[in-house]
C-alpha cells in the first residue's frame, strides 16, 4: 500500500478534517503552486465522497474510529509522478486489520462520480459506485483483474486507473511515525 504526501503538509492527513476556510487555503495553496490542477468545486465533491465513504464503512465494518480516512493506494505508487505528493510510505497490507479497511476501484472519486452521476452512466462498470471489504476486493480482483494499464488500451476500463484503500483507524499509523528517520 503507498500513501503519497507533500511533505510540508505531513503525511496521513486528510483535507476534509479541515474547516471550509482551512482546507481551502490549502487547495488554493497548491493551485498556485501550478504542481496539480484543482477545480473549483473539489472540496464539495470531496466532501460528498467521503460523506458516501463514511457511510457505507460504517454499514460494512461498523462505526470507524476515523471520520475521515486516510488514503492509500494498492500497490508501490512511489515513483513521485504526482508532484503535489511527492513523498510516500509503502506499507504492506498485512500491516492494516481488516476491520479498518475498505476499498474503491477506482478511487473513491472517480468511483463515487461513475456510480452515481447520471451523465457517466454509459461509463459505468458493476464496480463503480461501491466500497468494498478486503475480501469483497480479492472477490472482485480474481473476477475483474487488477488495474494494471489496461485503461491505457480499453476504454471501457478508462477510469480504472487505481484501487484505493481507506483506512479509518490511525492506530496502524503510530509505528509508521515513530520508524520514520529524523528529518
Amino acid at each position: 500500500m503507498t500513501h503519497n504526501y507533500d511533505p510540508a503538509r505531513g503525511a496521513f492527513r486528510n483535507l476534509c478534517s479541515l474547516s471550509d476556510e482551512a482546507a481551502g487555503a490549502v487547495l488554493a495553496a497548491i493551485s498556485v503552486s501550478g504542481l496539480r490542477a484543482i477545480k473549483s468545486n473539489y472540496l464539495a465533491r470531496r466532501r460528498a465522497t467521503e460523506a458516501w465513504l463514511l457511510s457505507e464503512c460504517t454499514e460494512k465494518l461498523g462505526e470507524p474510529r476515523l471520520r475521515y480516512p486516510v488514503y492509500f493506494f494498492l500497490g508501490d505508487m512511489a515513483d513521485g509522478l504526482d508532484a503535489s505528493r511527492p513523498c510516500s510510505h509503502v506499507v504492506p497490507l498485512a500491516h492494516f486489520p481488516t476491520d479498518a479497511i475498505t476499498f474503491t476501484y477506482p478511487d473513491s472519486m472517480a468511483s463515487y462520480q461513475l456510480g452515481f452521476r447520471d451523465d457517466l452512466a454509459s461509463e459505468r462498470l458493476p464496480h463503480h459506485g461501491k466500497v468494498f471489504t478486503l475480501s469483497e476486493l480479492e472477490a472482485l480482483v480474481r473476477k475483474a483483474g487488477m488495474p494494471a494499464d489496461r485503461w491505457r488500451n480499453d476504454l471501457g476500463r478508462q477510469h480504472d486507473r487505481y484501487i484505493e484503500m481507506q483506512l479509518w483507524d490511525d492506530a496502524p499509523l503510530c509505528s509508521l511515525e515513530r520508524a520514520r528517520p529524523p528529518a
